[in-house]
C-alpha cells in the first residue's frame, strides 16, 4: 500500500487539521511557526507550502528533510538524519524577521569609502579589498560615533543575520540582529564538499579563504556552541579540519564538536600558542598553514587513550577541583550519596516496583539539568511526549494534572522556553539497534550530556531468550555511554517482590547482568497503604493513595562509591520528590 502524505503526518505524530480538501500542519518543520501556516496535500504527492517561509515541495523532499529517506553517499555509505521522534520541550518562539539587503549594501558602499577602516582590514587584519567586496563587508555607526564592521550572514543568496564587530580604537566586542537565525558563515561551500574546513570565526573564515582555502565556514556563535542544523549540514562531509584556538576554551569548543560531528572524520589543526588563523597568517604562508594541516591528528576517540595524554587530563581535571563533580540530580540527599555525581560513561540503573514513581523521579533529573542549560533527553517508550509535558507542568506549577489549565501552561513555557530539554518516542516498533542508533544521532545533533530511557523492559520483549536479550541491551546502553561520553540513565522493572519487602539488586528482572554492568543502582521503595477489604468493612479509615509519600532511595554500592539510604518525599498529586524533612 503507498503511503499518501496524511498517512505520514499521521505516523510522525504531528498536529494536523484539515480544510477543504489540505491538511494544515501545526508546526512548519522548516521554520517552526507554529500558528497553522504549514498547507499539505493529503494525497500520495503532498504538495505542500508554508505561508509564512515560503517553503516549499513534494512528499519525498519533506521524507528527506526529516530523514526518512535513506540515500548513497559515493562510498556507499547510508545517510539519515536524526529526528527520529525527538524535539525540544519548549523551543524559543522563531521571530521570522527578514533583513532588508539595502542595509548591506549601503553599509558596503560606506566601507569603502572610509579610508581608515579599509586600511584597518588590509594592513591590520591582512584581508585585502577583493574579499570585503565578495563578501560585502560593510561599516556601521552607532549613536555613540563607534564604528562597527559589518559581516553579512548569507545562505543561497539570501540574508539571514549581520554580525557587527567594533572597530578600534573601540574596546572589542560584538553584537547581531537579534531575532534571525544563526547559520555557519559562507556555509553555501558544503553542499557536495568532501572535505571542509571550520574556523572559530568570521575572520578567521575569511582569512583562510582569502589565502586560497575557499571550502571554509565560520562559526558564528562562539567556539563553545554548535547548533543542531549545523550537524545535519555537515552530514555528508567526509573529512573535517578543526582550525579552533590553542587554547583552554578552544580546544574544548573543537572536542565537543568532534564528539558530535563524529570524531572518525574530525581531525583537530593545532595553532602556535597565542595565536588564531588570523593571527598565524600575518607571520606564515600557506605553506606553512598545508605544514599544520598535515600534522593534525584525531581526537582520542572514547575507551581509547595514550597513557601521556591520560596524566595530561587527570592532572588538568585534578587541579580543579570543580570539575572533580559530574552532573548532580538535584536531589540533595542522593548528590550527597553519589559523591562523584553522574559522570561521563556511566550507565545509572533506576529500578522500583510498578507504581513507585520512577518515571517521576528520571524525569526530575532530566529536567532540574536542562534547567542548567545542560542538553537533556527523556527518551520514553511507555508515553508520547504530551503526557511527559503534562508531567512536567504539573511538576513546575504544583499542579495536579486534572486542574492544570492555561495559566499553568503558559508559567511553564515562560520558564522552561529555549531551555535545552528534548523529549523522545518511537513511533514505531522498537528494536535495540535502531534505539541506539538514534540515541546516537540525537547525541550529536543536540549535543546532549544527559539521557534517559524509559524503560528497558519495554524494549525488550523476546518470548524466548528475554534474559539473554535484556543482557545485551544493558551492554548496548553502557556502551552507548561510553562512546557517547555522557551519563545513560536507564529505568528497569523488578520482578515481583513480595509484600512490602525492599527489593534488591538481585530482584531486577530476568538479568544479573543489570547490577552487573551499571556504575549506580538506585532503588526506590514505598510502603503501600492501601486498606484491605475486610479493614473497610470493620469501618478502618481509609486512605486517599495507594503508596506512603515518604519514599526510601537506596543507593547500591557502586564502582565509586559505597552507596547509602535516604528518605524523600513524594507528592504524588503534582509528581515531585523532596527531600523529607521529620517534623520535630
Amino acid at each position: 500500500m503507498t503511503m499518501t502524505a496524511l498517512n505520514y503526518i499521521q505516523s510522525k505524530g504531528f498536529e494536523c487539521k484539515k480544510e477543504g480538501k489540505e491538511i494544515v500542519l501545526k508546526d512548519c518543520p522548516f521554520c517552526a511557526d507554529s500558528n497553522f501556516h504549514f498547507y499539505m496535500d493529503p494525497g500520495e504527492d503532498g504538495l505542500y507550502f508554508c505561508q509564512k517561509c515560503q517553503a516549499k515541495g513534494n512528499l519525498i523532499t519533506l521524507k528527506k528533510h526529516f530523514g526518512d529517506l535513506q540515500s548513497q553517499s559515493s562510498n556507499g555509505n547510508t545517510f539519515r538524519k536524526p529526528q527520529d521522534g525527538i524535539k525540544q520541550a519548549f523551543p524559543s518562539p522563531v521571530k521570522a524577521k527578514i533583513l532588508d539587503e539595502q542595509i548591506v549594501l549601503q553599509a558596503h558602499e560606506r566601507f569603502l569609502k572610509d579610508e581608515e577602516a579599509v586600511r584597518y582590514l588590509i594592513e591590520e587584519r591582512k584581508i585585502s579589498l577583493e574579499t570585503a567586496k565578495t563578501f560585502k563587508l560593510g561599516v556601521e555607526i552607532d549613536r555613540a560615533g563607534i564604528k562597527w564592521l559589518t559581516i553579512p550572514h548569507y545562505s543561497k543568496g539570501r540574508l539571514i543575520n549581520i554580525k557587527y564587530r567594533s572597530l578600534p580604537p573601540a574596546e572589542k566586542s560584538f553584537r547581531r540582529v537579534e531575532g534571525c537565525p544563526s547559520i555557519l558563515f559562507n556555509s553555501d561551500v558544503i553542499e557536495g564538499a568532501e572535505e571542509v574546513f571550520i574556523t572559530e570565526g568570521e575572520i578567521d573564515c575569511l582569512t583562510l579563504w582569502e589565502h586560497g582555502n575557499k571550502n571554509v565556514v565560520g562559526v558564528t556563535i562562539g567556539a563553545g556552541s554548535f547548533n543542531p542544523e549545523w550537524i545535519d549540514q555537515l552530514f555528508k562531509v567526509k573529512k573535517i579540519y578543526l582550525i579552533y584556538d590553542p587554547d583552554e576554551a578552544g580546544q574544548k569548543g573543537a572536542r565537543e564538536v568532534a564528539r558530535r560531528l563524529g570524531y572518525d572524520r574530525c581531525f583537530n589543526v593545532l595553532l602556535p600558542e597565542g595565536q588564531d588563523v588570523n593571527d598565524f597568517f600575518k607571520e606564515h604562508d600557506i605553506f606553512d598553514f598545508q605544514t599544520l594541516i598535515n600534522e593534525a591528528r584525531q581526537f582520542d576517540i572514547a575507551g581509547i587513550i595514550s597513557f601521556e595524554e591520560g596524566l595530561n587530563r587527570f592532572s588538568s581535571e585534578y587541579s580543579k577541583p570543580e570539575q572533580k563533580t559530574g552532573l548532580l540530580t538535584g536531589l540533595k540527599p542522593v548528590d550527597r550519596i553519589i559523591k562523584t555525581g553522574l559522570q561521563a560513561g556511566d550507565l545509572i540503573v533506576i529500578s522500583a516496583q510498578p507504581k513507585t514513581g520512577k518515571t517521576s523521579f528520571s524525569l526530575q533529573i532530566v529536567t532540574f539539568n536542562a534547567f542548567q542549560d545542560i542538553p537533556s533527553l527523556f527518551f520514553c517508550l511507555e508515553m508520547r511526549p504530551m503526557k511527559i509535558i503534562q508531567k512536567i507542568i504539573s511538576h513546575e506549577t504544583r499542579t495536579p494534572i486534572e486542574l492544570i489549565g492555561e495559566t499553568e501552561i503558559e508559567r511553564t513555557r515562560k520558564v522552561y522556553t529555549g531551555k535545552p530539554l528534548y523529549l523522545g518516542y518511537s513511533y514505531q516498533r522498537p528494536d535495540l539497534n535502531g534505539i541506539i542508533e538514534t540515541l546516537k544521532l540525537a547525541v550529536r545533533r543536540y549535543g546532549l550530556k544527559l539521557l534517559v530511557f524509559d524503560h528497558l523492559h519495554f524494549l525488550c520483549r523476546s518470548i524466548h531468550n528475554q534474559v539473554q536479550e535484556v543482557g545485551l541491551a544493558v551492554q548496548a546502553f553502557k556502551f552507548l555511554a561510553e562512546e557517547m561520553e555522557i551519563p545513560v540513565i536507564l529505568i528497569a522493572q523488578p520482578r515481583k517482590v513480595q509484600g512490602d519487602n525492599i527489593m534488591t539488586a538481585m530482584d531486577l528482572k530476568d538479568s544479573s547482568s543489570i547490577f552487573s554492568d551499571c556504575d549506580h543502582l538506585i532503588i526506590l521503595h514505598r510502603e503501600r497503604l492501601a486498606s484491605t477489604g475486610k479493614e473497610i468493612k470493620e469501618g478502618m479509615q481509609t486512605h486517599d493513595q495507594a503508596y506512603d509519600p515518604i519514599t526510601l532511595v537506596r543507593v547500591e554500592a557502586s564502582r565509586y562509591s559505597a552507596g547509602g539510604e535516604t528518605l524523600l518525599y513524594f507528592h504524588g498529586e503534582f509528581s515531585k520528590y523532596e527531600e523529607f524533612k521529620k517534623k520535630d
